[in-house]
């Protein structure tokens, strides 16, 4: 189970070309994360990987043509960090996959109420405040 604390952002609700959102969020370091559909996704920027899986994540959804389409338009949701705790024995295995090994659904969780750490969120809201001024620049 996945632990989620949800941030308040300027970029909330904002409407943008895919392909530009992308550009700027690839270079502060956030991927594409793996579970998107054509419809909708999420910037995952990653916080730690300690006693499990720390990310920021920005969703979003298309307002206009699918994900990866050049002239794809998006709207973004509100940012929150996410963690998810895995059990000992498949921590080797999450390790070594790429970043949908960290939010395989079908893993249990050591604490299904994991608390996130503080610094990670302070982490996520000084990445996060990067990112919206970067963005609102556009």
């Amino acid at each position: 189970m996945n632990v989620l604390y949800e941030l308040d952002s300027t970029i909330e609700k904002k409407v943008f070309p895919y392909q530009q959102v992308k550009g700027v969020v690839e270079k502060e370091g956030f991927s594409l994360g793996g579970a998107w559909e054509y419809d909708h996704g999420y910037f995952d920027y990653k916080l730690a990987t300690d006693d499990g899986y720390h990310f920021l994540r920005v969703p979003f959804h298309s307002i206009k043509g699918e994900i990866e389409n050049e002239n794809a338009v998006i709207k973004l949701n509100k940012p929150y960090i996410l963690t998810h705790r895995y059990q000992d024995d498949v921590d080797a295995y999450a390790e070594s996959s790429v970043m949908q090994a960290s939010f395989n659904q079908f893993q249990s969780p050591v604490e299904k109420d994991a608390n996130i750490p503080t610094p990670y969120i302070e982490k996520g809201k000084i990445v996060l405040k990067n990112l919206e001024t970067l963005l609102n620049q556009l």
